[in-house]
């Protein structure tokens, strides 16, 4: 065809005789057909661009922008496929937004021949598993790249895997909510590398479930990776067998070695040594995971409003993830009263124990014990009433 299309391009000069000697007209008409092949082929490209880019603004909503970066990825020759798959996205159920996002990240599935026969049975599957339809909208349109795998030889293995490995759709359609991804992974042997090697540490079969349930991007990351992730819990004195164990890894494998360090500086910041770092880590990793304005904010009021020390910290860290606003500065309020009526003795085990327990303990101990004493202390627990002057509460005094 391209040969076709060029000769139907070439002009014969009127003054040359076609009797003249072959050697000396090639040079001349290599040069025509070259020039006109050339300016066909360009021609042909930029027309197709053009109509790609176009199609993707006025049908997908793409902005101009993406609309060129996105052509460079695919070329749409005639509407018939594009349109065919747009309506099924939409069918199904996906608004603009949705297939706005589908084809940023995925320009070529609006090449997908015949959508009814290879889009909906996916989507159909996953439907049938127990992944509500808007769930699933919301899933496919942020990782899109699972309309790509096969339902054959991605999706259904990866599905029969994590149905035997945690026992039941329900748990295998969380799974999907979390990391999509995990059903275009082609196993080999139909077992997931990650699995075998935690299998091979020791990790329980419970502790596995949980990881995958809590952190089942595990699945997808490299084997190496986790296989880091393992060691340093290890080597930090995180017992396999136990459940904080199953907190770090989680912990570990959501954050880059950049922001690890960067929230040990935090730490160390706020006059924490490293034995307190590490001490703190062990009983509750998810310290790692609060950000430094949380950190630093409850810090001040635990040293500073409560006496605590670093140290004390360390030794119940979940403090540091309690809400300031909901239950920290409440409930220091209604400590600064009871210690100015002489009812609270000024330990740092009394303070810590004050902010540890649960809601209906706390309300028993600290206020229904002393509602005649002082009627006022719920409304000020509530916010209702203003507090007496600030008391200082430090346990260094």
């Amino acid at each position: 065809m391209f040969a076709i299309l060029c000769r139907r391009g070439l002009r014969v000069p009127p003054k040359t005789s076609i009797f003249v000697a072959q050697q000396f007209r090639a040079p001349q008409y290599a040069a025509v057909l070259a020039r006109s092949c050339a300016s066909y082929v360009c021609e042909n490209a930029s027309e197709k661009k053009s109509f790609t880019v176009s199609y993707l603004i006025n049908s997908c909503g793409l902005s101009s922008t993406d609309a060129v970066s996105a052509s460079n990825k695919l070329c749409i020759e005639s509407p018939e496929k594009p349109d065919a798959v747009l309506k099924l996205l939409k069918e199904y159920g996906f608004a603009d937004a949705h297939i706005y996002s589908i084809i940023s990240r995925l320009p070529n599935v609006l090449l997908t021949r015949s959508p009814n026969k290879t889009l909906l049975p996916k989507l159909q599957f996953f439907s049938s598993i127990g992944v509500p339809v808007p769930l699933l909208v919301k899933r496919i349109s942020a990782q899109p790249s699972v309309l790509n795998c096969s339902l054959k030889d991605s999706i259904i293995p990866s599905y029969n895997y994590l149905k035997t490995l945690l026992g039941s759709d329900e748990r295998v359609a969380h799974v999907f909510r979390r990391a999509p991804r995990a059903f275009g992974c082609c196993w080999s042997q139909g077992i997931n590398p990650n699995i075998s090697m935690l299998r091979e540490r020791g990790v329980p079969e419970s502790s596995i479930v949980t990881l995958v349930m809590h952190q089942p991007s595990l699945l997808v990351t490299s084997k190496e990776k986790l296989a880091v992730v393992v060691d340093r819990a290890v080597e930090m004195g995180f017992d396999i067998l136990e459940s904080g164990f199953v907190d770090a890894i989680q912990v570990f494998c959501s954050m880059s070695e950049s922001t690890l360090k960067q929230k040990m500086e935090v730490y160390t910041r706020c006059g924490w040594t490293e034995s307190d770092i590490n001490a703190a880590v062990l009983r509750y990793p998810l310290c790692l995971t609060l950000s430094e304005k949380k950190i630093t904010e409850t810090t001040d009021i635990l040293v500073n409003e409560l006496g605590c020390k670093p140290v004390d910290i360390a030794k119940s860290p979940m403090l540091l993830s309690y809400s300031l606003k909901k239950r920290i500065k409440p409930r220091c309020l209604v400590a600064r009263v009871l210690n100015e009526k002489g009812l609270l003795k000024k330990t740092t085990s009394s303070m810590t124990t004050l902010l540890v327990l649960s809601e209906e303990k706390f309300l028993n101990r600290y206020i229904v014990k002393y509602e005649k004493v002082v009627p006022e202390l719920l409304d000020i627990y509530r916010g209702k009433s203003a507090p007496a002057p600030e008391v200082d509460l430090s346990c260094d005094k």
